[in-house]
């Protein structure tokens, strides 16, 4: 009977090891499963954000001396997406909306021309100084561009203000874990036709025709992004 008692606590106490043990290397494989895929996040994650700003569009060539343009500032609003890579890379992309208007002028005919946009920025973003620093280039594609301005209670449209083409370059100083101060300039790849003036839209016998023009415009933007 001693013997038969002896015997069920040796099994029991060598089952209870087997299961300690068990438990003990689920227990660092999991540690290490769960090392890895932090290690892998860090090396490979995504940043989302939303930001404001202002922007400025400036006029660098015009084809014809007949029609006078002034810019004005304007204003944006944008949803970031960031992949990063490590912490010394990653590729941005926005959607960003942008309202605005430049004052166009055609002998006695004076108006503002509104204009709405969106642009879809793709940069690859180097970032230095602990990610205090963001250095950002690439393409900016705008997918949309409408103006338009009113005569006698008529709408006539101006030609979009930003080509589809653009190259964007720009720098950011993050404050903080989720703030961060950014300003780019675009620079645009094409040329746009814009129109100004015409019969139908003044009496005035020196512009009866109208003007019909090629531009091109730049844009500086500065503001400001949370990140989630």
């Amino acid at each position: 009977m001693k013997g038969d008692i002896r015997g069920f606590v040796v099994v029991v106490a060598m089952v209870a090891a087997m299961l300690m043990t068990g438990i003990e290397a689920m227990a660092q494989h999991d540690s290490h499963s769960m090392y890895s895929i932090e290690s892998q996040r860090k090396k490979i994650y995504t940043e989302w954000g939303i930001g404001i700003g202002g922007v400025y569009t400036g006029i660098t060539s015009l084809s014809t001396s007949e029609v006078a343009l002034k810019p004005r500032f304007g204003f944006q609003g944008h949803l970031d997406m960031a992949v990063c890579f490590g912490r010394n890379f990653a590729i941005e992309t926005e959607i960003a909306y942008e309202g605005g208007s430049i004052d166009a002028k055609y002998g006695k005919l004076e108006r503002r021309i509104k204009s709405r946009g969106i642009d879809i920025p793709l940069l690859l973003s180097l970032r230095l100084a602990d990610n205090r620093i963001r250095l950002s280039a690439g393409p900016l594609f705008t997918v949309m561009s409408n103006t338009e301005y009113t005569v006698d209670g008529s709408t006539y449209y101006f030609g979009a203000l930003a080509p589809t083409w653009n190259l964007a370059a720009g720098i950011g100083v993050r404050l903080g874990r989720h703030f961060i101060v950014e300003a780019r300039y675009v620079y645009p790849l094409q040329e746009t036709l814009n129109q100004f003036g015409g019969s139908a839209q003044t009496s005035d016998k020196d512009e009866s025709t109208g003007a019909e023009f090629n531009m091109r415009s730049y844009k500086i933007s500065a503001g400001v992004s949370i990140l989630f």
